[in-house]
């Protein structure tokens, strides 16, 4: 199932690659109170798993003719991982999805410039800053190691945000942002198996404050653009 959703989105994205695309890489610290709460009861002591993570993201860039606000479909991928302090059982959270974000620049949002470029007048704040809002659909795989045991299943995420574009030259826009994204209701079926509650269920939000950092590159720069 991973493989097939990981080579429909690639090919999804095969034809984009020589437009106007980007990366993000968010640094992400996690929330997910449910499973803490599960895990601090097995363990009998606080767990706080997932605490932290890794996110890429590889999106593509469009935008309405005559006003700033810019469309980003994109495929990424999460990985997080945990030991739990007393059993030192090591839980992994994998997710592979796809969505569309969007940046609406508020101050500056009746424009036609030639963005992401910059090779423009006007202040950097004004020019650069942006409300971000995205949603999306992963699949999420959870594991608990030396048990055999993975559960795999679809959630939505949405995201809300800001950040700044700050531009290098008309090729590369660096865009510093920070963003919460909330993941409804993980499941993680069966997951009392590996812990002696045979068919418990255990759903958790996923809540992330996301630091990050998107590299824009404009490959197609120079010439016509579709």
């Amino acid at each position: 199932m991973l493989k097939t959703i990981t080579i429909i989105l690639l090919m999804t994205f095969s034809c984009s690659l020589a437009g106007q695309w980007g990366v993000r890489v968010g640094y992400n610290l996690n929330q997910t109170s449910s499973w803490d709460e599960f895990f601090s009861t097995i363990e009998g002591s606080n767990q706080s798993v997932f605490d932290n993570s890794i996110s890429l993201e590889v999106d593509y860039w469009l935008r309405l003719p005559n006003q700033r606000i810019e469309f980003y479909p994109y495929i990424s991928y999460h990985r997080a991982s945990s030991n739990l302090a007393i059993s030192e059982t090591s839980l992994s959270l994998r997710q592979i999805g796809g969505g569309l974000k969007t940046h609406i620049y508020l101050l500056d949002l009746i424009d036609d410039c030639d963005c992401p470029t910059f090779s423009k007048q006007g202040g950097l704040f004004k020019k650069g800053f942006f409300l971000l809002g995205g949603i999306g659909v992963d699949f999420s795989e959870k594991g608990v190691a030396n048990e055999g045991f993975r559960d795999g299943n679809i959630d939505f995420r949405g995201t809300i945000g800001l950040g700044l574009d700050l531009g290098v030259n008309d090729l590369v826009t660096i865009s510093p942002f920070i963003a919460f994204n909330r993941y409804f209701d993980v499941s993680w079926h069966e997951l009392g198996n590996s812990f002696g509650q045979p068919g418990v269920d255990v759903s958790s939000h996923l809540n992330q404050l996301q630091l990050g950092v998107r590299i824009g590159f404009r490959a197609d720069y120079g010439r016509q653009r579709f």
